[in-house]
């Protein structure tokens, strides 16, 4: 069995065999960056990971208050997920999405992967948004959501499952896990589980780390029950309010085959992510001109017939 690990923005790939769509474990080591909580009306700030920088390892955030300052933060009291009971036995749906399309007739044929990601939602705003530009073009991606944000807009989760989407974990609110005891972090995690599978059914084994921040006793714990823990390789920088055609031209340079990509689907900075709505049209036909398929996480590595 292989085992993929990610990184930052790198990818390494370990041992001879191809992935199947429900083994794929990705870590994330030391990518902690600053963010904001989030909370209907918040937005998320975040020091960026940079592998270009050799030694920088960015300063990890617990809850936080914005200020209007993306580089300063004012600490604020964690907000504390719903009691939840010890694990039940129960395991996650770990069945791959649905097929990725190939693009449109005519168009450069796909020989590569590559999957959309989309962070922090859903919200009555940008989800839909994303969900309708996504649903033009063909394309299907993952949304890692946080809990307390699927209590808000279920109806926008059951689309997001309804159009083909895949699902992974976000925690509850979006808090720091290195900063949480173990009984702190399996409450953020099973509250957002059972919020998902209260939607739709089921939830996945798939957990992103708000910040990106893990260490080791996290990975071993998370991985020990089963949980698939995946980072981004590449991120295009949406959260800070970057120009649309400066996330398109990083996405470019950056992507690589099996490459994961990250993006939101709610918060940004002051709250908006109009650029993010700009850009991602340009983004997907730019990667398909490119050779890229486009596939769901769970897809990543299976070969389409």
């Amino acid at each position: 069995m292989a085992i993929r690990i990610l990184s930052d923005r790198k990818l390494v790939v370990l041992g001879a065999s191809l992935l199947s769509a429900t083994t794929i474990v990705m870590f994330s080591l030391h990518a902690a960056e600053t963010r904001q909580p989030l909370s209907a009306g918040q937005h998320e700030t975040r020091t960026p990971n940079n592998a270009s920088v050799p030694g920088v390892v960015p300063e990890q955030a617990t809850h936080a208050k914005y200020t209007g300052d993306p580089k300063s933060s004012q600490e604020a009291g964690s907000t504390t997920a719903p009691a939840v009971q010890p694990t039940d036995g129960r395991t996650p749906e770990s069945k791959p999405g649905a097929a990725a399309q190939q693009g449109n007739s005519g168009a450069v044929k796909a020989t590569k992967q590559v999957a959309l990601t989309f962070d922090d939602g859903p919200d009555s705003k940008y989800t839909p948004m994303v969900l309708d530009i996504l649903k033009q073009y063909e394309v299907k991606a993952t949304f890692f959501v946080v809990g307390r944000q699927v209590v808000n807009h279920p109806d926008v989760l059951k689309r997001i499952h309804d159009e083909g989407h895949s699902i992974g974990n976000h925690s509850w609110d979006h808090a720091n896990l290195t900063k949480l005891s173990p009984n702190q972090i399996q409450k953020e995690i099973k509250s957002t589980d059972e919020a998902i599978e209260k939607v739709i059914g089921s939830y996945s084994p798939m957990v992103r780390a708000p910040y990106g921040a893990v260490n080791a006793a996290i990975k071993r714990n998370l991985t020990s029950a089963g949980r698939e823990l995946v980072n981004w390789t590449v991120d295009t920088q949406d959260w800070t309010g970057a120009a649309s055609a400066d996330m398109v031209e990083l996405a470019r340079k950056r992507t690589k085959n099996g490459g994961i990509i990250l993006m939101h689907s709610f918060g940004g900075k002051n709250g908006k992510l109009d650029n993010t709505i700009e850009a991602l049209p340009l983004m997907i036909e730019a990667l398909k001109q490119d050779g890229y398929a486009f596939v769901t996480v769970p897809e990543l590595g299976v070969k389409k017939e």
